[in-house]
């Protein structure tokens, strides 16, 4: 009789035991992988200021030539994510409009880059191509450098 006492207490245990084991382990919290991509999102808009559905808009990746392409939705925007970190070029183009082109769009950790478009109407070969950079700037320290030649170093009072 006491066995049976002793088999019953430790079956009880074993049950609340892994009873607690199910419950930890549904109620942990998902763990953030890292991270290693951003966004890249924006509008399509005509010269009036009008969504452009349907546009058809290609994000190629400058060092590696491998493309992605999405339409706008109607609401005149697109997104590409998760896109991964590098440079690349988005161009956007549609019947009756110039194709337009961004290059150099740099795609940083976890970032979101907005890039929108104002097409102008145009014949079907005409590219207008806006050039643009994003300005480096240093998020890790605040300190500031910069590389002086030896011409300078010898000028100075």
């Amino acid at each position: 009789m006491r066995a049976t006492a002793v088999s019953r207490l430790i079956r009880r245990t074993a049950l609340v035991m892994a009873a607690g084991a199910v419950v930890l382990f549904l109620s942990a919290l998902p763990l953030r992988a890292q991270i290693d991509t951003g966004a890249v999102l924006g509008a399509v808009t005509d010269a009036s200021g009008a969504e452009v559905r349907g546009a058809t808009v290609t994000l190629t990746n400058e060092g590696t030539n491998a493309a992605l392409s999405t339409t706008t939705g109607s609401n005149g925007e697109y997104k590409f994510s998760p896109v991964n970190i590098g440079t690349y070029t988005v161009s956007v183009n549609f019947q009756g409009f110039t194709t337009m082109t961004q290059r150099h769009v740099v795609v940083n950790v976890d970032a979101q880059v907005v890039a929108d478009f104002t097409l102008k109407p145009g014949a079907v070969t005409e590219t207008i191509e806006v050039a643009s950079t994003t300005p480096v700037l240093e998020t890790q320290d605040a300190s500031v450098g910069q590389v002086i030649d030896q011409r300078n170093v010898d000028n100075l009072p």
